[in-house]
């Protein structure tokens, strides 16, 4: 069965495994452990102390446990939000994987809170391609060389500087090549443009 909030894939085996341990848990303590793992994941810190407490009246209930809990609430609202996925679909799916419903109403509630500045958290911690900060660029015509009396070919420079990050300063490229490589260059360039405007 594939799920939404797993991109359209099967839901992972271990994850199945966590959601019986969750469903141990009283929903309102699942829901005070999603606050905290949400706090955790848009830039705070979690509180173990209070996670401890939350979790340690809950029977057969050891570190390992609890650890295996944060990590399955991590990836159920990471993976949520991720996909954009709606707090009705995530609770309908949730329940097909055999979370009661009580507790996947209290995860949602937090979850749809969050949402956005989740989204907003994973859009700035996506991978993202050096900038180009200034292009320079020359033709040389070279007539003749040592090696051969006429070659009559224009060779095209081009010298880039580049921000990596926001933190280092621009690097340097430059290197040259034929008019045909530059066509070539300029091609790929263009329709690389338009299948980002497609999306």
């Amino acid at each position: 069965m594939r799920f939404r909030f797993c991109g359209e894939l099967d839901a992972p085996d271990w994850i199945l495994k966590e959601i019986t341990l969750l469903a141990k848990i009283s929903s309102v303590r699942v829901r005070l452990l999603c606050i905290q793992v949400l706090n955790e994941m848009i830039g705070g810190n979690i509180d173990y102390e209070k996670v401890a407490k939350l979790t340690k009246d809950t029977t057969n209930f050891d570190d390992s446990d609890v650890k295996a809990s944060i990590a399955a609430l991590y990836f159920i609202l990471s993976s949520a939000a991720k996909y954009n996925v709606e707090d009705t679909i995530l609770s309908t799916e949730l329940q097909q994987l055999g979370l009661p419903k009580e507790h996947c109403d209290a995860l949602c509630k937090p979850y749809t809170e969050k949402k956005q500045k989740l989204r907003e958290v994973f859009s700035q911690q996506t991978l993202q391609l050096p900038r180009i900060e200034e292009i320079d660029w020359r033709v040389d015509y070279v007539m003749a060389t040592h090696e051969q009396k006429e070659t009559n070919t224009p060779t095209v420079h081009l010298q880039l500087k580049m921000k990596q990050n926001d933190f280092g300063g621009p690097e340097t490229v430059a290197f040259e090549m034929t008019p045909e490589k530059l066509r070539l260059l300029l091609y790929e360039l263009k329709a690389a443009r338009e299948a980002i405007k497609s999306l």
